[in-house]
């Protein structure tokens, strides 16, 4: 009636788990390595999560036979999982079942990271009757794998019932790798996601940044240069980033001094004042100098935050 103890669990992105991985590729057989690498030339370049893990359902119960599958997806509490996707069986009525860290199959899969072959579900006392009961589905053999990469567990894909027989070692092979390829697909696609909000959200910052910012890189190209920036030293619209500080700003050789004596003395100044001449005029500018440094506290460029003080 089910496995006696749970099996010792490698963590995720472990060099262990890495080389299974290999050994699980040398063991599966030309159909399943095939089919294996013409899901992964695409999944790569599916940018949306739910068209993602339909497709890796879709080909999962294409290449194995299955009748049915679902994508569960491990909630930040890590004690529940959520449908995510199904495909072969009614998700609506799957998602009014509660499904928790620990119990039924799925669950067992989540909490250990390990996959479940089960021939006849009667036979093992994970399986959760309620789940048929509710979908109106008929489960007789069950295959759960985990889905992680990095150490991060996402979830478990799952499929139902092989036509014309059982799921069979090397159906469990496969799933086992397209669920470690399909984590890092969506490990990729949530990046792309954040590197996107990102990118939105500081663009937003310096269009609605009242002061002037200026930035270049330890090249001396300029990096950012804001809306308000070019409107307080009357900039023609042009595209300045990537363009030399000096010629830049020809008619402000102090900004591109400025900016390359902070890269030369890596040296900051605050809340200092100058004289600019703007279009003719006689300008009182405010402004602090920075340096702009990675994580590991290289630096990669400097700026000048300014305002005009007189108009």
């Amino acid at each position: 009636m089910g496995p006696a103890e749970p099996p010792k669990s490698r963590k995720p992105g472990s060099y262990a788990s890495k080389n299974k991985s290999v050994i699980l590729l040398k063991m599966l057989g030309t159909y399943h390595l095939n089919a294996l690498f013409e899901i992964l030339n695409k999944i790569h370049f599916v940018y949306d999560p739910k068209q993602l893990w339909q497709y890796v359902l879709e080909q999962a119960c294409k290449t194995v036979q299955a009748e049915a599958g679902t994508f569960f997806e491990v909630l930040e509490n890590d004690e529940e999982l959520r449908v995510s996707t199904a495909v072969g069986i009614n998700e609506m009525r799957l998602q009014e079942v509660p499904f928790k860290i620990g119990v039924g199959i799925s669950g067992w899969v989540a909490q250990y990271h390990q996959p479940a072959l089960v021939a006849d579900i009667r036979q093992d006392n994970r399986f959760n009757k309620q789940v048929d009961l509710i979908t109106g589905f008929t489960t007789r053999s069950v295959l759960c794998v985990p889905v992680f990469s990095q150490k991060r567990n996402y979830g478990v894909l799952e499929i139902l019932n092989r036509k014309g027989g059982q799921f069979s070692p090397q159906d469990q092979e496969f799933m086992t790798l397209l669920g470690r390829q399909a984590a890092v697909a969506y490990q990729n696609l949530i990046l792309v996601e954040e590197l996107s909000h990102t990118k939105t959200l500081l663009e937003s910052l310096l269009v609605n940044l009242t002061g002037g910012l200026i930035a270049v890189g330890v090249d001396e190209k300029v990096m950012v240069l804001n809306p308000a920036a070019a409107s307080i030293l009357h900039l023609e619209p042009g595209d300045y980033v990537t363009k030399p500080s000096a010629g830049t700003f020809k008619d402000f050789p102090w900004i591109s001094g400025t900016l390359s004596e902070t890269l030369s003395t890596k040296s900051t100044v605050s809340r200092q004042e100058t004289t600019l001449s703007i279009s003719g005029e006689s300008a009182k500018i405010g402004y602090t100098t920075i340096l702009i440094k990675d994580p590991a506290n290289r630096i990669l460029g400097s700026g000048i935050i300014f305002q005009r003080l007189s108009k």
